[in-house]
């Protein structure tokens, strides 16, 4: 029998990336402090109003050409505080589609929420994951072990939280056996990244994507001992076999030495291609670049569920590219496949308003992530005679981005 693997292969967006994406922020608000967060202004007074809300959903409605479907994300803050808020605008949203005859979202939309899974197990939680069964689609994170999730994932009281969230993620497992988390690492807690994620993996989670902040936290020391963690995941993947059945996206399948074409020229993510819309309606090309997300300079709106796009605000996020934002060093990498970044990030931490200065805090660590991809696919090949260049050739997925 030829035995074929998951870790490395990545997982498919929604229509391929062809839909409409827009995260609804209903409130700023979270009732846990974590430590790596990146909202750094948890304003309890942003709340997103019923009005806001419905408008909304009415401007989403008014888009020209619609895409052919659509992904609502409700999202915070932690958006399970404002559930009796999610409920009204997800019935809003379907009674406008059943107005709107024709419309291509009528058969084709997503509902995602966000949610740290502190409140998943109440009985208004659980109501409008039922009434919405077969679009809604809950994402609790979760650190991994106990203590990795402890040291970051607390309440304002300094607790953590992840007995309950643990409580809760069997429930969730139950309702949603393909379910995907999320695990972020910072320099404190490198120590952990092997623990965390065959901890996830051991509770039934068989998607896990995971990545190293953007930040400026990395310390002299942090990429050796993130390769060697990441070399422990890889032999423990291989001898418990997880490799067959399980994803997480800190492998990925190498791309084939090729020469560059326009398509590898593009922004790491959706930046420009989505929105984001905040409490008093104004329209973001990511949650990001919303004021409560970042540390150095004011929020980036491009315009309002009201006014519209403001095109002269919008055009620079649609000229975005990786030869327009990347300094040299990272054009002439032979490590940069999967390179990621955060265009929120870059225009925070730049010298000036620009989209286009490329923050490369993660370099050391991702040329470590690198290092340690090639040791995995090297020992899958040696030990189970797998060669993904072959599968590269025959046009496999490259897995997908962190």
């Amino acid at each position: 029998m030829i035995e074929t693997y998951q870790l490395g292969r990545g997982l498919r967006q929604y229509m391929d990336g062809r839909a409409q994406y827009c995260t609804l922020v209903l409130t700023e608000q979270c009732n846990l402090r974590c430590k790596y967060c990146y909202q750094l202004d948890k304003n309890a007074n942003h709340t997103m109003s019923r009005d806001v809300a419905m408008r909304a959903i009415d401007f989403l409605f008014e888009i020209p050409d619609p895409a052919d479907g659509i992904v609502l994300e409700f999202t915070g803050g932690e958006c399970s505080l404002e559930i009796g808020l999610m409920r009204e605008v997800i019935e809003y949203f379907k009674r406008q589609l059943w107005c709107h005859t024709g419309h291509p979202w009528r058969s084709s939309y997503v509902l995602m929420m966000s949610t740290n899974g502190t409140l998943y197990h109440t009985q208004e939680v659980q109501q409008v994951l039922w009434e919405n069964r077969g679009h809604i689609h809950p994402a609790i994170t979760i650190d991994g072990s106990k203590r990795k999730h402890d040291r970051a994932r607390i309440f304002a009281s300094g607790l953590g939280s992840y007995d309950i969230v643990a409580r809760n993620v069997k429930l969730w497992l139950r309702q949603y056996p393909d379910a995907a988390t999320k695990i972020t690492f910072s320099s404190d807690d490198l120590p952990y990244v092997c623990e965390s994620i065959i901890a996830v993996w051991d509770m039934g989670i068989r998607n896990v994507a995971a990545n190293a902040v953007f930040e400026d936290v990395w310390r002299p020391g942090d990429a050796e001992l993130y390769e060697a963690e990441l070399r422990k995941l890889a032999d423990i993947a291989l001898e418990r076999g997880f490799w067959r059945t399980h994803s997480c996206n800190l492998f990925w399948i190498p791309a084939r030495q090729r020469p560059q074409t326009p398509e590898d020229d593009r922004n790491w993510c959706g930046t420009g291609r989505m929105m984001s819309i905040d409490a008093q309606g104004n329209l973001f090309p990511c949650l990001r670049f919303q004021s409560f997300c970042l540390g150095h300079k004011p929020g980036r709106p491009v315009g309002s569920i009201y006014t519209g796009f403001e095109l002269d605000l919008v055009r620079p996020f649609h000229c975005l590219r990786k030869s327009l934002q990347s300094p040299e060093k990272c054009l002439k990498c032979t490590m940069s496949d999967q390179c990621a970044w955060c265009t929120a990030l870059n225009y925070d931490e730049a010298d000036t308003d620009t989209l286009f200065q490329r923050a490369t805090f993660i370099c050391e660590m991702h040329k470590a992530r690198w290092r340690a991809n090639q040791y995995y696919w090297a020992e899958l090949e040696r030990k189970h005679g797998i060669s993904i260049v072959a599968e590269s050739d025959a046009g496999m997925h490259l897995g997908c981005q962190a």
